[in-house]
């Protein structure tokens, strides 16, 4: 890869152990479901066994090329024709219930305990077409630098660090984010993407070995597809490809 083996053990990243020891210093790991408030059985676990169940089950037939959910003998019509810039896309589920709220959580720098145990949701519901994909590598989303300073935490960051180790991939960190942009989330689709034109660029000295070669993109949530699609192209504009994203909740 040219870059090394980022991502080695469990909790792996630039950051993400500190991330996790302030967490721990702040009691973070409170032994209760974050969903439903019963008792986890472990520490370490975000949520019970019944809610886990709930959010593997939430994991039903999705477009493959967005990760809409789409019933079993029904085509996505939200995404056929429509240029994505990225190739594929893989969720844990809906945006909605206990994956919106733990994705909540997970934005929240407090929260990054949580992050391996989304990982290894993720695995579980979708480990089999995660890695039928054939990535070489796990890309992260960035922030912009102000935006992570402020908060001093980057959340596609801690997942895409714990999923990379679940998959016994390295995570390679070739994009920046070069422009800052407004709130997005009250923007449409054509909106959104018009911001976020040209905000993401591959350095070409972290590039490595990926060019030409197939990568996962994360991030903790998918919407209109234009912050994943922005960051795909500057991916690709690099020769770096095909591009699968790979989010903890897909907003309808």
């Amino acid at each position: 890869m040219g870059q090394g083996r980022e991502g080695e053990g469990r909790f792996a990243g630039p950051g993400l152990g500190r991330w996790l020891g302030e967490a721990v210093g702040g009691l973070a790991f409170p032994g209760d479901c974050l969903v439903c408030d019963g008792p986890t059985g472990d520490r370490l676990a975000p949520v019970c066994p019944e809610c886990r169940g709930e959010l593997l089950d939430a994991s039903g037939p999705s477009c493959p090329r967005c990760a809409l959910p789409v019933g079993p003998y029904a085509g996505c019509g939200w995404c056929a024709g429509r240029p994505l810039g990225f190739d594929r896309a893989v969720a844990l589920g809906p945006y909605q219930g206990p994956i919106r709220h733990l994705c909540l959580r997970l934005k929240r720098r407090e929260g990054a305990w949580i992050a391996p145990g989304m990982a290894d949701l993720l695995v579980e519901a979708r480990g089999e077409e995660i890695r039928g994909l054939g990535a070489s590598a796990v890309v992260p989303v960035p922030l912009h630098w102000r935006k992570r300073w402020r908060r001093r935490y980057d959340q596609a960051e801690a997942l895409a660090a714990c999923l990379a180790d679940r998959l016994g991939l390295p995570v390679a960190r070739p994009l920046r984010r070069v422009r800052a942009t407004e709130a997005l989330w009250r923007l449409g689709r054509a909106e959104r993407r018009r911001l976020l034109r040209g905000a993401f660029r591959a350095d070409p000295r972290r590039l490595g070995g990926l060019p030409g070669r197939p990568v996962l993109l994360v991030d903790d949530i998918l919407t209109t597809g234009a912050t994943c699609g922005a960051a795909a192209r500057a991916l690709k504009a690099a020769g770096v490809g095909p591009v699968a994203v790979v989010v903890l909740g897909r907003a309808e």
